[in-house]
């Protein structure tokens, strides 16, 4: 079959402060909304693919300060997560979506095995073999690597449905050496909603965080930031902030 992508495509991953000194390696799924030119923007509008369904609004402002402040390596995907949700296992349920919270995907419908597996290797490949080249490089400087998913949630699962009053959430699965004492000095903050394992656990969603720093014993979390409050790049650089804030305290006080 013809590839997806072409030369006037962007590649399938970036990478930001790729020789960062820090220990800290940011990883962001969905960071972006391009879709390949040969897939014609799956059929969909502009507007909806600026919408949470296409990336995580948000998370590159947050991801950019997060890389700089802490001279981190950040890993991010190139493309929308319609085309292939790079923290879905492909073929599961929400890999590649024909409809994604009540809107057709056209460019998803009847999709033939051939297809699927052109996005999983031009597309998923990529970038999670980008992850394992940035951590084995870590761990070959004699850095224990500590990542870091990047993700922002919507205020409503749904239009009219019920409300997430949490700012940020940390996610985790069994290993809380991480988790828990970032919950703690974000929750010094008495003004502040965080959520523990909310608006969804780490132990069932996802696929990076298992794929990678989970299955070689590394310590990690999944950070959510509520996408109202980072739709701008002022605010996205403020929660950017007070997490980073509490991820400073919590990597010089303890040990990993």
């Amino acid at each position: 079959m013809t590839p997806i992508l072409t030369e006037q495509d962007p590649a399938p991953f970036g990478e930001r402060n790729p020789d960062g000194a820090s220990r800290l390696l940011f990883i962001s799924d969905h960071h972006r909304n391009s879709v390949p030119a040969s897939l014609a923007n799956l059929g969909l509008p502009e507007e909806e693919l600026g919408r949470h369904i296409g990336y995580d609004i948000g998370i590159e402002w947050a991801g950019n300060y997060l890389s700089d402040r802490f001279d981190a390596p950040m890993v991010h995907s190139g493309f929308s997560r319609l085309v292939i949700d790079c923290n879905r296992v492909p073929g599961a349920p929400g890999s590649m979506p024909e409809v994604a919270d009540g809107t057709e995907v056209p460019g998803n419908w009847a999709l033939k095995d051939a297809q699927r597996e052109l996005r999983r290797l031009e597309i998923f490949e990529p970038y999670h073999a980008a992850v394992r080249r940035r951590i084995e490089a870590m761990e070959a400087g004699s850095r224990l690597p500590v990542v870091i998913a990047l993700h922002s949630f919507t205020p409503q699962l749904r239009d009219g449905g019920t409300w997430r009053p949490w700012e940020i959430g940390i996610l985790w699965n069994q290993d809380e050496r991480l988790a828990r004492p970032l919950i703690d000095a974000l929750r010094e903050d008495l003004s502040l909603s965080v959520g523990d394992n909310e608006p969804y656990s780490g132990r069932e969603a996802g696929f990076s965080l298992f794929a990678h720093p989970e299955a070689r014993g590394l310590p990690h979390v999944a950070v959510e930031f509520r996408q109202d409050l980072i739709g701008d790049e002022a605010g996205a650089q403020k929660w950017a902030e007070i997490f980073g804030n509490a991820l400073e305290i919590v990597i010089s006080s303890i040990t990993l």
